[in-house]
């Protein structure tokens, strides 16, 4: 995606006052809640008027639905035509279209987990589907269908295949979801899997919702609008029972999901509209779920108990490296069919041991049929406790589709950044030198924290924070600030957290307008908290300190911290490498917010005192000054409710405008960075070819056990 693009989409090329006010007027009309709706590109009607129409199902055109489809017969059967605008040479004058040979295979581009919708008209909202993604080649009058792991599903959905090979082009490949309808136009991944079972496709439909290649053009560098543009045209003739255009809204997301959740809907998914095709998993592509649901791999299951035939409840379980760790049980949301298929697909995985790292004990464990890994089901659930178990789950059918080593648990991660172009920031006293060093102004200072907000923002919104502002300079008075005052710009928000004793007021920012609003407030370090405002009591991160006395060499803190890598590897956890701007380390450790701080905190002592007892000579988990000399002081106190850490990509109030940074593990190995450190000067020779060390920190989320 060209910066050029990106900046147009998310309101670059404006001042921050007009940016502010088009959001302002954007979000006056169109509030979030039921009373005002985003409407259908396509067709003009809001949510509302689509799901009042009973023949509805999710698709892009109005006038799709159910009555006067039974034929079988496709509308390119009975003699429509594709649009001429579909011919090579129309495709070739495209903008971004690169003439290509048709791939055997293209690897799906995946959603990223998120706790809310974007906001803005740089996203399209799609309906999320409930059922198998398949990706299908076109190729001279043929079609072969393939499931997202390149597995080829063409001889389980024969009705679906020919409808695909009645389209009128040469060659290509569709992205899309294979699903069942169920009467209220919703669909139904059970009665899906139930159909393909039984060898029946005559009831799926295959929502089609991308476009990577057509006609010999890879078209995966063209903007996702202009993708579903050409897929409209292609399927404009298709044969509407059997193939559908997968409706999309501009705008608006969150009353969007809003909307899906009061409808029974698990959840939508939201796009760039501006964004290339790109295979694996990133942040182009959102999903928001409105219920908790994920796969887990089947570990065992329990005798059958009162007038249920076949199994009682599955025990599951979810990957935590190589480990297989016990998630609970699911004993609801079975049909007579289910049972039987799932008796008879288990039995012959029966083993005499628990496949689980950490198995149930005592009564749960009674009469428990123990089984090899290998299928998973996919499950729905209001919450997990605190130990990592679900809670009134229901079943929602097996995943054939996903192969049980690639099952881990899924935690929403903060939406996405939109920029601003630092060129047109508007700033009060532009020149004023923040870092008499540097001789660093304000607005040179307000350029750097733009030009890093995609990386430094998921890190920094939506937590409370502690400031530390220096309005004159590093050099000046500077003073700790952590709740709200008079005068801070309305983009720093203030949020109420309940206290020991009596609620207190925090600061907390959500975008980056928030991020520059610090700036303008003089701020020279920002620290959060480990805990997001929406689930403040349950800490999210952990962090640890590696603090040398003076005089250590760096290479003592390199042995340090893979001592401590290793130690939380074997629990089960990742950690992530950011220098301080001092002379000490954070390793940060993304977890999924179950753990309340009493338990952080118990935990992160328990780490700490395991490294002391291994090496009591060369580590230390106490303050005391006397009993540090010579040491590394392994501090887990900055883990406890209140405690803050410096944030990924925060100066330091300090000389030479030092940067809190996101490193490798290999570049602590190559010493590279304390030769010569990063500073606000000299960062943008590492940004110009910028890859994140903290990529897959979301992903890497995982329970405390132990």
């Amino acid at each position: 995606m060209g910066d050029a693009r990106h900046a147009e989409c998310n309101g670059a090329g404006m001042s921050l006052s007009t940016y502010r006010a088009k959001r302002d007027f954007e979000r006056t009309a169109e509030p979030r809640g039921r009373q005002a709706l985003p409407r259908s590109v396509a067709s003009g009607r809001d949510l509302q008027a689509i799901a009042a129409d009973p023949d509805h199902v999710w698709t892009s055109r109005a006038t799709q639905t159910r009555a006067g489809q039974a034929t079988g017969k496709s509308r390119a059967g009975r003699g429509a035509k594709s649009p001429a605008g579909l011919s090579p040479d129309a495709v070739a004058k495209r903008p971004g279209i690169v003439r290509a040979a048709l791939p055997d295979f293209v690897e799906p581009q995946l959603a990223t987990l998120v706790g809310e919708a974007p906001e803005g008209d740089a996203w399209l909202h799609e309906v999320k589907l409930d059922g198998y993604r398949i990706l299908a080649r076109l190729e001279g009058g043929h079609a072969r269908l393939f499931s997202r792991r390149g597995n080829d599903w063409t001889s389980r959905l024969p009705s679906v295949a020919s409808a695909l090979a009645q389209l009128r082009v040469q060659s290509g490949w569709l992205d899309g979801e294979l699903v069942v309808l169920a009467k209220n136009g919703v669909s139904d991944f059970q009665t899906l899997q139930n159909s393909l079972e039984a060898g029946r496709d005559v009831a799926c439909t295959y929502f089609v919702f991308d476009l990577p290649f057509l006609a010999g053009f890879d078209l995966r560098r063209v903007p996702l609008l202009e993708r579903k543009a050409l897929l409209g045209e292609l399927l404009a003739g298709a044969e509407q029972e059997r193939l559908r255009l997968s409706q999309h809204l501009r705008g608006a997301g969150p009353a969007l999901f809003e909307r899906a959740a009061a409808l029974g809907l698990e959840g939508i998914v939201s796009k760039r509209a501006d964004a290339p095709y790109t295979s694996g998993r990133g942040r182009a592509w959102l999903k928001v779920k409105c219920i908790s649901r994920q796969e887990f791999v089947i570990g065992g299951y329990t005798e059958p108990v009162g007038a249920r035939g076949h199994l009682g409840a599955l025990l599951l379980g979810v990957r935590e490296g190589e480990r297989l760790t016990y998630a609970g049980k699911v004993g609801a949301g079975f049909t007579r069919a289910s049972l039987e298929q799932l008796a008879a697909r288990l039995a012959p995985l029966e083993q005499s041991e628990p496949p689980f790292s950490n198995p149930p004990r005592g009564a749960e464990r009674r009469g428990v049929h123990w089984v090899r890994p290998g299928l998973v089901a996919e499950v729905a659930f209001s919450e997990r406790t605190q130990g990592g178990l679900i809670r009134h789950g229901s079943f929602q059918g097996l995943r054939e589709d996903k192969a049980h080593e690639e099952v881990r648990l899924e935690a929403p991660s903060a939406p996405p950044v939109i920029t601003i172009d630092p060129a047109r920031l508007e700033v009060t006293h532009p020149d004023r030198i923040l870092f008499p060093e540097q001789g660093i102004t304000k607005r040179e200072l307000m350029i750097y924290y733009a030009r890093v907000a995609r990386w430094m923002l998921p890190h920094v919104v939506e937590r409370p924070l502690m400031l530390v502002r220096c309005p004159e300079g590093a050099d000046a008075d500077c003073f700790h600030q952590k709740h709200p005052s008079r005068g801070m710009p309305r983009a720093v928000e203030q949020v109420t957290i309940a206290g020991q004793k009596k609620p207190e007021a925090s600061l907390v920012i959500r975008d980056v307008e928030g991020l520059i609003g610090l700036v303008q407030m003089g701020t020279l370090e920002i620290h959060t908290w480990g805990s997001r405002v929406s689930r403040v009591e349950y800490p999210d991160q952990l962090v640890f300190d590696l603090d040398p006395d003076e005089g250590l060499p760096w290479v003592r803190v390199v042995e340090a911290s893979h001592a401590l890598e290793a130690l939380l590897r074997a629990r089960g956890l990742t950690g992530f490498l950011r220098l301080t701007g001092g002379k000490g380390l954070h390793i940060v450790v993304p977890v999924l917010p179950q753990a309340s701080w009493d338990e952080v905190k118990r935990f992160t002592q328990g780490v700490a005192q395991a490294m002391v007892a291994a090496e009591p000579s060369r580590y230390v988990a106490t303050m005391t000054k006397q009993k540090r000399r010579g040491k590394i002081f392994i501090d887990y106190l900055r883990n406890g409710r209140g405690a803050t850490s410096v944030c990924a990509y925060s100066t330091r109030a300090r000389p030479g405008a030092p940067i809190a940074l996101p490193i490798g593990w290999h570049e602590l190995e190559e010493g590279a960075l304390r030769a010569e450190p990063i500073d606000v000067k000299n960062i943008e020779r590492r940004l110009a070819a910028y890859r994140d060390p903290w990529a897959g920190f979301d992903e890497a989320r995982a329970p405390l056990r132990g």
